[in-house]
């Protein structure tokens, strides 16, 4: 998948996690990853999803490879961090703001394996 049609739509996923319904949305894709995405627009095929909620460094850059090698492999970790991050307000992310959140930048925000905090 390509790396400005995968941000829109896990940008999507990350939204509805921290809006108004997250708790219940983060529930029904821990219970149910692949179909869940699917609906989003992240289709999954045949691999396993794994929702993991602890961050870790990285970017987007490297989101994007993990699920393109877990597309090939069968696994696929895919990073929900389930804190809003700071930079947010109750509008949603605008695409410059996913860019930050997603792939590092200047905040602490700690939103995905992507966050390269200073």
């Amino acid at each position: 998948m390509e790396k400005d049609d995968f941000m829109k739509k896990y940008g999507a996923v990350m939204r509805k996690v921290w809006g108004e319904d997250g708790e219940a949305f983060m529930a029904k894709l821990k219970a149910s990853p692949e179909a869940v995405l699917k609906g989003e627009g992240l289709d999954p095929g045949s691999a396993k999803v794994n929702i993991i909620t602890e961050t870790e460094e990285g970017t987007l850059d490297d989101q994007v490879k993990l699920w393109n090698d877990g597309l090939k492999s069968g696994q696929i970790d895919l990073y929900i961090p389930e804190a809003k991050p700071e930079i947010t307000d109750d509008s949603d992310l605008s695409d410059a703001d996913l860019a930050e959140v997603a792939g590092g930048g200047d905040c602490c925000c700690t939103c995905t394996p992507c966050c390269s905090c200073c």
